[in-house]
């Protein structure tokens, strides 16, 4: 008697066309997955270095406010806030404003 090896049988071809679509499916929907994490990485990393500037900024804008408040010269921080958000100017002071764009 001849040794013969049992063979399985043959899956019908829908069944294969499907399984098939659905791996092509999976694989497009890992390979959009992949580049959409890889573009929200570069976004937050470009978050990261603004907030990264932001923070050198108020450090050193911190590190100004309390060297005002040691050395006590109240004056000197009404002076400064005066001229930065209040707008007003030195007795002898010009200012010169671009009027042309209005």
């Amino acid at each position: 008697m001849p040794n013969r090896k049992k063979s399985k049988p043959k899956q019908p071809l829908p069944f294969r066309i499907l399984i098939g679509a659905a791996l092509a499916m999976f694989a497009v929907f890992c390979t959009v997955s992949i580049i959409s994490d890889q573009n929200s990485i570069v976004e937050k990393r470009k978050e990261l270095a603004e907030l990264e500037e932001n923070i050198e900024i108020l450090s050193a804008q911190n590190e100004e406010l309390a060297e005002l408040i040691a050395s006590d010269d109240i004056g000197r921080y009404m002076e400064k806030l005066a001229v930065e958000s209040g707008n007003y100017a030195y007795p002898d002071e010009r200012r010169y404003y671009d009027t042309s764009r209005d």
